[in-house]
């Protein structure tokens, strides 16, 4: 089967989110004090008990900076379209 995904950033070869998790590996960050946006984001791939996979985007954010509100528009939609690729180059790569 192929990846898909679906509104919260999760993508999954089959299964369903209430399946059992075997493996997880994540990874986040945030933003410092001084940058010009307040938030974090989160990596997540897990490897469900019937061996589906799962890939995960989180991201929330806020501008912390006037110069930041002008341009928030703009960076939401960059922050879709990343977690849109990325999701289908790990699905790209799963299929390999």
């Amino acid at each position: 089967g192929g990846v898909g995904g679906n509104d919260d950033g999760y993508a999954a070869a089959n299964g369903s989110p209430g399946d059992g998790v075997k493996d997880r590996y994540s990874f986040a960050h945030g933003c410092l004090g001084g940058h010009l946006l307040s938030g974090e984001e989160s990596f997540i791939l897990e490897r469900r008990s019937d061996d589906s996979v799962w890939y995960g985007v989180r991201t929330f954010s806020r501008p912390a900076h006037p110069l930041a509100l002008a341009s928030y528009p703009i960076v939401r939609v960059l922050q879709r379209r990343f977690a849109r690729d990325s999701t289908r180059a790990m699905a790209e790569g799963m299929a390999e």
